[in-house]
């Protein structure tokens, strides 16, 4: 059954995310949606902030327990109107922390994919699940769609493609797109940041550089472009706004443009300046 695993938090972030979710998954085909919400309690959260740190009692936990599952119903029937008959809604709870919970139930019901909500340049809630982004999307073993929370559902028609000419071998991973026929009509805008201006004179290995790239890319509708900049996650961000792309296609491992992103700032890598969606292949 072709799932799509949503964890949520109540932040307008994860809400916006839910929405996308709905409208994604009867575009694509999904058959069923989980919306996930773990109850981790770390050693502090039982305390009250007060002068006498009293422990918080075990009715208002209830209490607060109650509300959420009755959010998450209302998530659901939301979901179920979106996302239309045939796509089942259903919720998870967890009492293991956030990613714990998320891989044990990737292993459980074999999501194909993790949607994430995310705080974004324009639209910050401190959401518990925009913070730890970055950490589920290296963890997971599924792909992974990062949503900034300001962005609002748009059909795929141009999805770019950042790459590193030492790691093409990662693009075989697009296959996997083009075994559903609704990626067919999507173009992709394949883009290479470089800083040396290879592309302007190319010599015999760029060119043949080149051609191994079309080869990867033969059964999809493409065009090659180049850029200068001499910060990569600039010229990405720039890109997307000059081409009016709607989905942005990260490659895992070293050669990925989000590889950076674990050394430097994250926020302001993704969260801030990202504004389209970033599929994380696996």
């Amino acid at each position: 059954m072709k799932t799509l695993l949503i964890p949520v938090d109540f932040t307008t972030t994860t809400d916006n995310a839910v929405t996308f979710g709905g409208a994604w998954a009867k575009r694509y085909d999904y058959e069923r949606i989980i919306l996930l919400k773990t109850f981790y309690d770390n050693v502090f959260d039982n305390i009250v902030v007060s002068a006498e740190y009293a422990p918080v009692n075990q009715e208002y936990r209830a209490q607060e327990r109650q509300e959420a599952r009755e959010k998450l119903d209302q998530l659901c029937e939301r979901l179920r109107s979106l996302a239309g008959p045939g796509v089942t809604v259903v919720t998870a709870e967890s009492e293991a922390p956030l990613l714990r919970s998320i891989l044990e139930l990737v292993q459980a019901e074999r999501p194909e994919m993790i949607l994430l909500g995310s705080d974004d340049y324009k639209h910050t809630t401190g959401s518990f699940i925009a913070g730890h982004v970055i950490s589920i999307a290296k963890a997971s073993p599924v792909r992974v769609l990062i949503v900034p929370a300001s962005y609002t559902y748009r059909p795929v028609e141009k999805a770019l493609v950042p790459y590193d000419y030492n790691a093409l071998y990662h693009l075989s991973k697009l296959n996997a797109l083009k075994t559903s026929p609704l990626w067919g009509d999507v173009k992709l805008l394949v883009l290479n940041i470089d800083p040396k201006e290879r592309y302007r004179n190319p010599d015999e290995a760029f060119r043949s550089t080149e051609a191994d790239l079309h080869n990867y890319l033969q059964n999809f509708n493409f065009s090659l472009h180049y850029r200068n900049d001499q910060n990569i996650i600039g010229g990405i961000i720039e890109f997307t706004k000059e081409h009016d792309v709607q989905l942005i296609l990260a490659m895992p491992g070293h050669y990925s443009f989000l590889y950076s992103l674990t050394h430097k700032s994250i926020s302001e890598g993704i969260y801030r300046n990202a504004r389209v969606p970033v599929l994380i292949l696996k």
